[in-house]
């Protein structure tokens, strides 16, 4: 009879897990139709000469030896170039990966929970489905999911979720090859992203609940220290992860100063965007891949965020005895986020989707496991608890289907980011770039020029509509627009670049050659500044000099058809 009971649990397991993969697969099955997107893919796979390349000695040596956009990602970086040497430059596998890997996500964590939780009283199959079936099909997660730049996040957490099976072996074996597999996932994930610094401590609240290392009752403050200190060798990567991310943010110049983000709104919009991430758990709806930051916050919004951390925090404390796994959820989700969530500000955005994809796991434990408690005293009826779970589930997998949609290819994602938020610089930028190139240069201009009063400084959005201006033939205009880039950032390249040409559509070739020298200076490989150069000291009789401008900027860009013309002609 026992070894029936536990082949009868084994099959509802597996079938769990299979309705499980079902509901990955209704949301995710259609991004291998999708495109790459211009936002970040462009930098991250097809203009990365050494992902094309594939995998190589050589590559995965140069993604172990630098900074790659301000990060240091090695792993995700070669699980990039493993794409390439697998599928080519096929945009729907390198999809179909990231959806592979969300899928055993969810399925790691579903199996982590059945088997930490089995024999207590609120733990079992229904609460972990339901904790991973949240997982699954949050709307919030597309953008980890449909989003081939953050391959990084579901790598992460995969190693992350490998991290918390072998810590459950450890804990319940004391084998130091469970504990050796441990430091080595969680040391690969922090080299697929650094977020997973926080996993020493989510470990520690593990061990609370629900292991049940903490006995409250029995010296529980000796019995953290121990647990603690247990946890060293771990913390040691997260230091070093942490040295690492601040030497490549910092040398990249992601990070941003006190002077363009004060410390004071810093704060306000860290705790707002704590709130702001409930709100989307509850009710995710006009999600988008880019939060304008706010320019201000009013003072009440912040307060009243700092309040209501405070108070909950405070609630799940008092009744940690009795709901343990509350306090564990609550404080994974407030933990987790602490690296990302602004006090250290990389980047420009506010809040982003995609750092909801660990933190909201503990929400969905505190949720489902709190409700598992409510039914086994009695307080909700088990069918209706069962029931209206389905009915959530099914619900955010709509949510979840459309808005995977949204990631069909950069103009519907831009589009769908612009109809959901307010003076959105960064869309209407990347909206206009991609109009240019598909040769509406008139929408492309109402963007840019969107972008600019979104963002007076915005000097590249500046130089692209003067760009614009320039081929018109409105050269006063765009003359205008490049020296006010140049204010906001004098050693720009391509706004000196671009001037020069309009300076030499003018007949002004001194001036045109001051801000073609001044263009190199800066960026010394610009072949097409080479070329002007070389055109302008042909017009002015200055053979030898052309020559050697043409030649250099062959040397840079053999295939230079302009430098190849232009010297055939000067020869």
């Amino acid at each position: 009879m026992p070894g029936f009971i536990a082949d009868n649990d084994f099959r509802k397991g597996i079938a769990t897990a299979v309705i499980l993969v079902a509901l990955v697969l209704i949301v995710y099955s259609q991004c291998g139709n999708f495109e790459l997107v211009t936002y970040d893919d462009t930098s991250y796979v097809t203009d990365n000469e050494r992902v094309m390349q594939g995998v190589s000695a050589e590559n995965v040596s140069w993604a172990f030896s630098s900074f790659q956009l301000s990060n240091y990602h090695p792993l995700t970086v070669v699980s990039h170039m493993i794409d390439t040497s697998l599928f080519g430059d096929s945009a729907g596998a390198r999809h179909l990966v990231s959806v592979f890997l969300h899928l055993v996500n969810v399925l790691l964590l579903f199996f982590f929970l059945l088997k930490a939780t089995s024999g207590l009283e609120e733990g079992g199959l229904v609460p972990s489905f339901f904790v991973a079936a949240l997982f699954a099909v949050h709307p919030v997660h597309v953008e980890s999911v449909a989003w081939v730049s953050e391959r990084k996040d579901v790598l992460c957490t995969f190693f992350w979720l490998l991290s918390m099976i072998s810590w459950l072996d450890w804990v319940k074996s004391k084998k130091m090859s469970s504990y050796a597999l441990t430091f080595f996932f969680t040391g690969m994930g922090i080299l697929a992203k650094p977020m997973v610094v926080t996993l020493p401590a989510v470990l520690l609240l593990l061990d609370f609940w629900p292991l049940g290392r903490i006995d409250l009752k029995k010296n529980p403050v000796a019995k953290f220290i121990k647990l603690a200190i247990e946890k060293l060798p771990l913390v040691l990567l997260s230091v070093l992860s942490s040295v690492l991310t601040f030497m490549a943010q910092k040398g990249g110049g992601a990070m941003q100063s006190s002077e363009s983000f004060p410390l004071g709104l810093r704060f306000s919009n860290a705790l707002v965007s704590w709130c702001s991430y409930l709100r989307e758990l509850v009710f995710p709806l006009d999600l988008a891949v880019f939060y304008p930051y706010p320019q201000d916050i009013a003072i009440w919004k912040p307060v009243s965020a700092a309040l209501f951390i405070i108070a909950v925090s405070v609630v799940c404390i008092r009744y940690i005895k009795n709901a343990p796994f509350v306090a564990v959820g609550w404080f994974w989700y407030v933990g987790t986020l602490v690296p990302v969530i602004g006090l250290v500000q990389v980047g420009d955005q506010a809040m982003a989707d995609r750092y909801a994809y660990i933190p909201f796991i503990g929400l969905y434990m505190a949720t489902c496991f709190g409700v598992a408690c409510l039914v086994k005293k009695g307080c909700i009826p088990a069918k209706f608890a069962v029931s209206a779970g389905v009915v959530v589930v099914l619900v955010l997998l709509a949510g979840a289907y459309t808005q995977a949609g949204y990631w069909q290819n950069s103009e519907s994602l831009y589009e769908r980011a612009l109809s959901v938020t307010e003076n959105n610089h960064h869309m209407h930028y990347n909206y206009a770039n991609l109009l240019e190139r598909k040769n509406e240069s008139g929408k492309a201009a109402q963007h840019f020029r969107a972008a600019i009063k979104a963002d007076p400084s915005h000097y590249k959005a500046m130089t692209n509509l003067a760009n614009i201006y320039s081929k018109r033939g409105e050269l006063v205009s765009a003359m205008e627009l490049y020296h006010r880039a140049l204010q906001v950032n004098p050693d720009y390249s391509t706004a000196y670049a671009n001037r020069g040409i309009v300076n030499h559509k003018q007949g002004k070739l001194d001036e045109a050659l001051r801000d073609y020298k001044k263009a190199l200076e800066l960026a010394p490989r610009l072949a097409d500044s080479m070329v002007n150069m070389g055109i302008l000291y042909y017009m002015r009789g200055e053979n030898s000099a052309a020559r050697a401008m043409f030649r250099k900027a062959l040397d840079i860009d053999p295939d230079n058809k302009a430098a190849r013309k232009n010297l055939s002609l000067v020869q």
